[in-house]
């Protein structure tokens, strides 16, 4: 359904707008300030239409109501507008941090953006600028607002694919659950100017209207340990489609990254873009332009939670390497490994399982996994390389040495039902170490293939995105046609910083101080080769390695020494009679405790 005001509109008021708009277009060119649609049409190819709807489909698996959000401060003032203004359901609703919550209603003139030239110049002031519904910022509502543009349909399926068109072309806002032109725009407390690079969204989520034409939308991404990426989409020819950010890309069975493409668009293992983030799942913010540098660093959001915003990128590092133990009859039964890093990547922990201070041997053990930023624990069975149960006993000091590759600024754009991609993406990082880098990592090896596929369909040594932006799919003239590549697929691009291997190591105190026994010397043994009491044993002694003993006849005579007695005297060659000793026992704190003697050898 094509959109046409009711009734005939004067020959003055057509001439007005003709004027409006050739001044819109000269403003254009010098001093536009607006956050949405427009920035998406600033770059050649097919215009996207904003899905706004709660349906899931194929290509929209994680729906909202075009939800966009803004970070304002108070004194300034929200503007806001839509081409679906007014048009049956459609209309624009807001969300403060309180609670508060504004609509535009039903107003054909207020918040409507009418035209392409509306919709280049902006809001007003701005000369040939649309009419907005605007919201000033109260006391106690900075933070991020939320913005739905509510489609005519008023997210009802009620219209077949919009009409294909070029972003440069005049439009018509449609009927059904799409909205051709948006756009969030702040202006500041003085009234004075509007500020860009505080409008962004969780996911992005569009149609084309075909299958032959391509999105060449440019966006800023954000992440949490403030990295900043350039995304051009690059003609991706999706018609629908539905692309996010994050850290983790799709996950595999214990949530993890799986760095892998998914052969489905059905329930994949992925973090819902819509919800909070977790201690390790995050969704990236997606900015219209270059996030503001006055942007905070946490900002109060709808709900009363908070989010992050812009941090200072952050190098990778390692700190508090730690281990709990948790022993049980002299044997390691459990631990747990504790340690910090700024970076998501992989650690691998070798523990010294014979103590020679080498950690590479077949008797150590050997432990790997995916690293997160932030805090991350690693249990450990308590068995060494050969995959024996480790000996707790005191003196015995084991260690560990963990390695971590932490890579930072980690992204991963997941793409969902995009058929073809022929001319690939364009990434760029914008900071950090040895920017602006343009490398790109994907395997596509799990997709079946229909069409043409990646190549290479494993890329995981990087990329540059300007050689090879990850392209799969074969151009076609055929508007209809969506047998290609990433029909109904989950496509997964990944990018990163690889910091240099960061090692530390940490002390195992494996012996449990329940283990302290009593030692218990006997005043007679019987060495005489019956197999009972062959021998001076002294009870408990094998829990104090490193004790010394010293052996005297009735004379003072030294008649046997040994540094590290382990019970195995036998009087050899020593006659019937009373012997002495002096037991130096090595306590577990590194003391010694002198005990003082006498045994009666009879054969």
């Amino acid at each position: 359904m094509k959109f046409t005001y009711p009734g005939n509109f004067p020959s003055f008021y057509i001439k007005h707008v003709l004027l409006m708009c050739c001044l819109a277009v000269l403003w254009h060119t010098h001093n536009v300030k607006a956050e949405g649609s427009k920035e998406l049409t600033a770059n050649g190819g097919n215009r996207a239409y904003l899905y706004s709807s709660t349906i899931v489909n194929a290509s929209f698996p994680f729906p909202t109501k075009g939800t966009m959000k803004v970070y304002v401060k108070p004194g300034e003032t929200i503007n806001v507008g839509c081409s679906a203004q007014g048009l049956s359901l459609g209309t624009i609703n807001l969300r403060a941090p309180d609670g508060a919550t504004y609509s535009s209603g039903s107003s054909i003139t207020t918040g409507l953006i009418a035209n392409r030239a509306q919709e280049l110049a902006g809001p007003l002031p701005t000369p040939g600028g649309y009419t907005p519904f605007t919201k000033t910022v109260l006391t106690g509502q900075e933070g991020i607002w939320e913005v739905d543009f509510i489609s005519p349909s008023g997210g009802a399926d009620g219209a077949a694919n919009p009409t294909p068109v070029a972003v440069d072309a005049a439009w018509a806002q449609f009927g059904g659950q799409y909205v051709t032109a948006f756009d969030v725009s702040v202006r500041n407390a003085a009234n004075t100017q509007f500020l860009t690079g505080r409008v962004f969204t969780n996911e992005f989520i569009g149609i084309l209207g075909r299958f032959n034409v391509g999105f060449n939308g440019i966006f800023n991404v954000l992440t949490k340990d403030g990295y900043q990426y350039s995304l051009d989409n690059n003609g991706q020819a999706g018609n629908g489609f539905t692309f996010f950010v994050n850290n983790k890309g799709f996950r595999d069975g214990a949530n993890l990254p799986s760095y892998n493409s998914v052969n489905n668009v059905t329930n994949p293992n992925v973090q819902d873009p819509r919800a909070s983030d977790t201690e390790s799942d995050i969704t990236y913010k997606i900015f219209f332009n270059t996030p503001a540098a006055d942007l905070p660093a946490v900002a109060n959001t709808v709900g009363g939670g908070t989010t992050w915003l812009l941090n200072t990128p952050i190098a990778a590092a390692l700190s508090n390497f730690t281990f709990n133990k948790a022993v049980a009859t002299g044997t390691v039964s459990s631990g747990k490994f504790a340690f910090n890093s700024t970076g998501s990547g992989a650690y691998l922990i070798s523990i010294d399982a014979n103590r020679n201070a080498i950690y590479t041997d077949a008797a150590d053990r050997q432990l790997t996994g995916a690293l997160f930023a932030g805090a991350n624990e690693v249990t450990w069975d308590g068995l060494d390389g050969a995959g024996n149960k480790i000996t707790a006993f005191s003196g015995a000091v084991y260690s560990a040495k963990i390695t971590v590759t932490a890579n930072a600024g980690e992204v991963h754009f997941p793409f969902f039902d995009v058929e073809r991609n022929v001319n690939g993406l364009k990434l760029t990082r914008l900071n950090g170490s040895n920017a602006p880098d343009n490398t790109l990592y994907w395997d596509d090896t799990q997709i079946t293939i229909v069409g043409k596929p990646s190549n290479p369909i494993k890329n995981l040594t990087g990329i540059n995105s300007l050689t090879n932006g990850h392209t799969w799919g074969t151009a076609t003239t055929n508007a209809d046609n969506d047998a290609d590549f990433g029909n109904n697929k989950s496509i997964d691009t990944w990018g990163y910083i690889i910091s240099p291997p960061l090692t530390a190591t940490t002390n195992l105190d494996l012996f449990d101080p329940k283990l302290e026994t009593a030692v218990i010397a006997p005043n007679i043994f019987t060495p005489n080769n019956d197999g009972k009491n062959d021998v001076f044993q002294i009870l408990g002694l094998e829990q104090y390695p490193g004790s010394q003993l010293n052996i005297f006849n009735r004379w003072g005579n030294a008649v046997y020494h040994s540094d590290n007695y382990t019970n195995d005297w036998n009087g050899s060659n020593l006659a019937e009679g009373t012997y002495f000793y002096i037991l130096n026992k090595k306590e577990h704190n590194g003391s010694t405790t002198t005990t003082k003697g006498w045994v009666y050898l009879k054969r």
